[in-house]
């Protein structure tokens, strides 16, 4: 072999390094283990509309609602792997400190703040869960300052501190987070994840801290302004996968067609305006809002509409009879969602009702990842924007089975020169 071909073949092997090297840095994947199939039931509805509806039950309306104009292409992103337990906590992994301390959080659009146990928690929740120590971080800068974040009739409370936070790879200089010192009543005891990491808009922060996806804009760690979710809802045996959390832009292979936008009409919730909501031939609401919530895995209903639903489709119903109820149509942007009737029926043995609920005092639709699962999701926060598109479950895995071919290509390559 002379060596201008060993020169060449050389430049070629980096290059295809410098190419798979890259891909990896771009998608920032973390395996997450699957949680055994779980079979959602009437009782585990119930328990978590009470916990929606402490998130949901503080009054909004003060929170500013400044607007950005900034329009931005992704080109780079990066991904924080999912796991789906009961088909509704998809949870992913983030450290926090120096050492890195690892805890599961809930990436949950639907509230603003970061917080975990701390090691002085002494509530019963807190007690199964992984709890932050400040003691052993080395780049912990302490704040101190109370706070409180109300959920109806539960609470979390502690202190806030400041930390770096590694998240898909990525690491947030000096974060403040919330250190839960006390946890009353928000049914987190049975939670698999520790904490919280909302994603919601900053105005919606309780004490005004910066969410940490802005933070990752700040620091330009992610390209654009830009999130989004894939949720696998149904899973499979051999992989253990829950689906991805995209920071910094969407992939289009997740989902197919075209994304349909609908503008944010609230920079609270990620909330927009939807066309109409029908149920069959029978029309449910027209105009009506909605907030994409992947803290939720429900289809939540505003009470009156609720009602509506209840007179075409009782609550208990005949297993037998699913396939001749109707589809329910969420419209938006002109172009239709449709949840077929397995979906928004529950089904326990040989028992179904409805799956579909409502919590008191909201005048919007909540669309949980019975929605999100069914549905790519792309935050929008440049363009104050949500996308939408039909998932594409079979490309889930594409992406790491073409790098895992790329990396024994070139395997063969080194073995050639």
């Amino acid at each position: 072999m002379t060596s201008t071909n060993t020169h060449s073949k050389t430049l070629v092997l980096l290059a295809l390094l410098g190419l798979v090297a890259g891909a990896c840095a771009a998608m920032h994947r973390i395996p997450v283990r699957r949680s055994e199939k779980f079979v959602r039931t009437r009782q585990s509805i119930i328990a978590e509309r009470e916990h929606i509806w402490r998130k949901y039950n503080p009054v909004q309306s003060s929170l500013s609602t400044n607007s950005s104009s900034s329009s931005t292409t992704a080109s780079n992103y990066s991904i924080e792997s999912l796991e789906n337990l009961m088909n509704f906590q998809y949870f992913g992994s983030i450290s926090i400190g120096t050492p890195p301390q690892t805890f599961m959080v809930q990436f949950d659009t639907g509230s603003a703040n970061l917080w975990i146990p701390s090691v002085n928690c002494l509530s019963l929740d807190c007690f199964n869960h992984r709890q932050y120590f400040s003691g052993d971080s080395t780049t912990y800068q302490a704040n101190g300052t109370a706070f409180s974040i109300t959920y109806g009739s539960g609470s979390v409370s502690g202190i806030l501190s400041t930390d770096v936070v590694t998240v898909a790879g990525l690491q947030i200089v000096g974060q403040t987070f919330g250190e839960a010192t006390a946890e009353t009543g928000t049914s987190m005891g049975d939670a698999t994840f520790d904490g919280i990491f909302g994603m919601g808009y900053s105005s919606l922060a309780v004490d005004g801290v910066q969410p940490p996806f802005y933070n990752l804009l700040n620091q330009s760690l992610v390209d654009a302004p830009v999130f989004s979710f894939y949720l696998e809802t149904n899973g499979t045996q051999a992989v253990s996968y829950g689906g991805e959390l995209i920071l910094g832009g969407s992939d289009a292979s997740l989902y197919v067609g075209n994304l349909v936008y609908a503008p944010v009409s609230s920079q609270t919730y990620w909330q927009f305006q939807m066309d109409a909501v029908t149920m069959g031939s029978n029309t449910l609401c027209s105009n009506c809002l909605a907030v994409a919530d992947t803290g939720s895995s429900l289809l939540i209903a505003p009470y009156d509409i609720y009602l509506m639903i209840l007179s075409y489709i009782s609550q208990e119903v005949s297993c037998a009879a699913i396939p001749s109820l109707p589809t329910l149509t969420f419209t938006i942007s002109g172009v239709p969602f449709q949840i077929p009737p397995r979906e928004y029926i529950l089904q326990e043995d040989n028992d179904c009702s409805l799956g579909i609920d409502y919590i008191e005092g909201s005048d919007f639709w909540i669309l949980g990842d019975t929605f999100i699962g069914r549905y790519y999701t792309e935050f929008d926060l440049g363009n104050n924007r949500l996308g939408f598109a039909p998932v594409n479950s079979a490309s889930a895995l594409a992406a790491p089975i073409f790098q895992l071919a790329a990396l024994c290509g070139l395997w063969k390559l080194l073995n050639l020169l």
